[in-house]
């Protein structure tokens, strides 16, 4: 997943190492190896990363500092009511983070805050669940209780949009949009089931060829059937 976004990044922010960054979301950051902050850096001169959780700001704080050597800015703050100023950032990066409130207007509220605290003419990147995936589709008719029971979700998955519908939402706040998209195509229990063998294994030689199998996948990008097979909608947006 993160040579996925690394490519997104690479085509829709065109950092030069300057400017200021922000991620929402920072569990990737807390739990693995595979967070985006030390991505969206290499675009920008610095970056703050924030999550309303105490416990994952936290953990991610100490994997981001121990593995990459360096102090990065994390903060507490609920992406609704985000406690910094206004026109601060150049560039933000939202990965599948406002998917997880239970009602839509939490995702509206969002945008605007988002949108406020970016500056004219700065560069926004959102991804959402892909409601049109048949995997999401069935997960989101599912109670939330009986997919937590079989360990099927770490946490709560809330409600998410279509492509076109997150495209009307963003130009009704005042985004204009540049470009969507659909990513992720490999399928998401094939990716899981070979990253738990790999680990196991360790041989960086095997972990070279399914990288590369996984990225074959991405060719499904441009069929007509990306909507179903796409795991995530990402949307480029600038203020």
């Amino acid at each position: 997943m993160k040579e996925v976004y690394n490519d997104l990044i690479d085509r829709w922010i065109d950092g030069s190492g300057r400017g200021f960054g922000l991620k929402t979301d920072l569990y990737d950051e807390a739990v693995s190896s595979h967070g985006l902050v030390p991505l969206l850096n290499l675009k920008c001169e610095s970056v703050i990363g924030i999550d309303v959780s105490p416990d994952v700001v936290m953990a991610a704080k100490e994997r981001l500092d121990k593995e990459w050597h360096k102090k990065y800015n994390v903060a507490v703050s609920d992406v609704r009511h985000i406690a910094l100023k206004s026109e601060s950032f150049d560039y933000i990066l939202s990965n599948s983070t406002l998917d997880h409130f239970q009602h839509s207007k939490d995702m509206i509220l969002s945008l605007r805050e988002l949108w406020r605290i970016l500056k004219p003419g700065g560069i926004f990147v959102i991804t959402l669940d892909n409601p049109s995936n048949p995997l999401i589709y069935l997960r989101n008719i599912l109670p939330y209780w009986s997919l937590k029971l079989c360990r099927l979700v770490p946490f709560y998955m809330g409600v998410t949009v279509t492509e076109r519908q997150l495209i009307n939402q963003l130009k009704y706040t005042g985004f204009t949009v540049c470009d969507s998209t659909i990513i992720a195509h490999c399928p998401r229990i094939f990716a899981i089931w070979v990253g738990c063998i790999l680990n196991k294994i360790g041989s960086e030689r095997m972990k070279i060829c399914s990288l590369k199998l996984m990225k074959m996948f991405k060719c499904l990008e441009s069929f007509p059937m990306r909507n179903i097979t796409g795991y995530f909608i990402a949307v480029k947006a600038v203020k």
